[in-house]
């Protein structure tokens, strides 16, 4: 679920402001054991290899959005602000030169950016070499939550008001405003956001309605057998009824159906999403560092 966006003077102008956690949530944990290894470099390749993938097709036959590939990822542009203008996946594979560090400089730079940069902390140690020497800043933490799927995991009944259904290409439109509503907690989100929102591409699209009326969406990519699950918004008015939890449920019987074996979501620790990605079965992988440089 995604809380509401808040104004700070602190906040890169190149990001959004991060979402302040809630009141505590406490609730059993799940005995279940880790179905994988948080040493598993292999894995964490496999993950931001998903996620660099994504990248580049949230920029296929848009004009707004440019993609590079680098470092055996993809830096992302979709407009300086935009929550979707970052590097992915950099550094796992191998070494990054100092070379590769200017290329991908230029690249943000060059289009009015902040060189933003999500780090694997499994990333080859010439990634940190060089942002320490760049003098990157921290701007934000994000938890990689990992579930092995399974034909046996079942989704919890809905409830009789709840119903999710998938959204055609024809109301696109629609759902990005659902999406940033929840986001923002606006009703009528800025121009800009929804321009930026409407010229990517998201995979699968989802809505969730309470009594007939839009409550809440998110969405799925795919991609080698990993399903990533992004784009969880709510409404304000209908949050705390089980509406995201339901969204992950429904999203992860689907992808088993498509034939994916591993499940994927970043997440803000410690916020609503996180609290209910655990309690759908996910568990941390790792923490993402968010690096940022800025150039003025």
């Amino acid at each position: 679920m995604a809380e509401p966006l808040q104004p700070s003077p602190s906040s890169s102008p190149n990001r959004f402001p991060i979402p302040r956690r809630g009141p505590a949530d406490v609730y059993p944990q799940s005995a279940m054991p880790l179905s994988f290894s948080t040493a598993d470099l292999a894995l964490a390749r496999r993950c931001e290899a998903a996620e660099a993938a994504n990248g580049r097709s949230f920029g296929a036959g848009s004009s707004l959005v440019e993609t590079l590939e680098i470092g055996g990822g993809t830096a992302v542009f979709a407009g300086p602000g935009s929550p979707m203008t970052h590097a992915l996946g950099i550094g796992v594979n191998g070494p990054m030169t100092a070379h590769d560090f200017d290329v991908l400089e230029r690249f943000f730079h060059s289009r009015g950016s902040d060189c933003l940069i999500d780090l694997c902390p499994l990333a080859d140690p010439t990634v940190l070499e060089q942002i320490t020497k760049r003098n990157y800043r921290i701007v934000e933490f994000n938890n990689l939550m990992l579930k092995r799927l399974s034909p046996e995991d079942l989704a919890d009944p809905l409830p009789t008001e709840l119903a999710i259904e998938e959204v055609e290409p024809n109301a696109y439109a629609d759902w990005c405003r659902l999406i940033l509503r929840g986001f923002t907690g606006l009703d009528h989100p800025p121009d800009e956001m929804l321009s930026m929102f409407e010229g990517q591409s998201f995979g699968q699209l989802f809505r969730a309605t309470w009594l007939g009326q839009p409550a809440g969406g998110a969405s799925m990519s795919i991609q080698n057998g990993v399903a990533t699950l992004h784009g969880d918004s709510t409404l304000i008015s209908y949050r705390n009824r089980g509406i995201q939890r339901a969204l992950i449920q429904h999203r992860l019987m689907l992808a088993e159906s498509q034939g994916a074996d591993l499940a994927m979501a970043c997440v803000i620790p410690g916020s609503a999403s996180h609290r209910n990605y655990e309690k759908c079965g996910f568990h941390l992988f790792y923490m993402r560092v968010n690096v940022a440089r800025s150039f003025s």
